[in-house]
C-alpha cells in the first residue's frame, strides 16, 4: 500500500523531541509544570506575590480542566507576546530534537501524506514543541492535544474523539510513538490498524513484536511498512 493512502499519528515527547537533562527538575516547575513559572513571574512582575500567583494558576488549572497556555495569559491579562518569548526561549534552552523523526516527517509531508499530532501536551504546548523542532505546525491536518481530545492519551475516548475529529479511517492509520501503551495498545483497540513504537535504545533496526513494529530510528519506517497489508 502507498503511504500516501495511510494517516500517521505523531506523539512529541520522546518521538519528536526530549527534554535535556535537568529540564524537569523538581525546583524548575510548578505544579509539576514546566512553563507555570513563566507565568508567576510574570504575575509577580505586575507586583502579585509569588504565593499569590502559584495559587491563581493553580486555580485556573482546577477549574478550567482542559486547559492551554493561551487561557492563562488571557485569563490574567498578561501580554501575549511578551509570554511568547519567554515560551520559546524555555523551549530552545531545555528540549533537543530528534533528527529522524524530524527527517520523517518532512518526507511524508513532501508526498502529501496526511499528518496529525497526538500528544498529551494541549494543542498550543504542542505548536511550540514542533517549533522547537523547526517543523511548520500547519504541515500537520490536525494537532490534537488534552484541550481537544478532552483528555489524555492512554485513554480510549481520547484517542475516539482523535479519530472521528481527523474522520480517518482506523485501520489506515499508522501511530507513531514511544509509549507501547499510549502508542500500540490504546489506539489499537480503537481500530487503529499500525502501531510503531520507536525503540531508540535498541540494536535492531527493525523488529516486530506484539502486533507492532519496533524500529530504532524513525526514518525506517516507510521501508518498514512497504508491501504489509493493512
Amino acid at each position: 500500500m502507498r503511504l500516501q493512502a495511510l494517516s500517521f499519528f505523531f506523539d512529541i515527547d520522546g518521538t519528536v523531541t526530549r527534554y535535556r537533562p535537568g529540564a524537569l527538575a523538581a525546583d524548575r516547575l510548578l505544579d509539576g509544570n514546566f512553563l507555570f513559572p513563566i507565568i508567576r513571574d510574570m504575575l509577580v512582575e505586575r507586583g502579585v506575590s509569588s504565593g499569590d500567583a502559584a495559587a491563581m494558576i493553580r486555580r485556573e488549572a482546577e477549574e478550567n480542566i482542559f486547559w492551554c497556555y493561551g487561557d492563562f495569559i488571557r485569563k490574567f491579562d498578561l501580554p501575549p507576546e511578551a509570554a511568547a518569548v519567554r515560551f520559546r526561549a524555555w523551549h530552545e534552552e531545555n528540549l533537543a530534537v530528534f533528527p529522524d523523526t524530524v527527517e520523517l516527517i518532512r518526507s511524508l509531508a513532501a508526498e502529501q501524506t496526511p499528518l496529525y499530532v497526538i500528544s498529551n501536551n494541549p494543542v498550543d504546548g504542542c505548536r511550540m514543541k514542533l517549533e522547537r523542532a523547526g517543523l511548520d505546525p500547519e504541515l500537520f491536518s490536525g494537532i490534537f492535544g488534552t484541550d481537544v481530545m478532552k483528555g489524555c492519551k492512554h485513554l480510549a475516548s481520547s484517542w475516539e474523539r482523535a479519530l472521528s475529529l481527523a474522520d480517518v479511517r482506523p485501520e489506515s492509520v499508522v501511530t507513531v510513538g514511544d509509549d507501547v501503551k499510549e502508542d500500540g495498545a490504546v489506539p489499537r483497540s480503537c481500530g487503529v490498524g499500525t502501531g510503531v513504537i520507536l525503540e531508540r535504545d535498541s540494536a535492531l533496526r527493525i523488529r516486530r513484536a506484539d502486533g507492532f513494529l519496533h524500529v530504532n530510528d524513525a526514518r525506517a519506517i516507510p521501508g518498514a511498512l512497504t508491501g504489509m497489508e493493512f
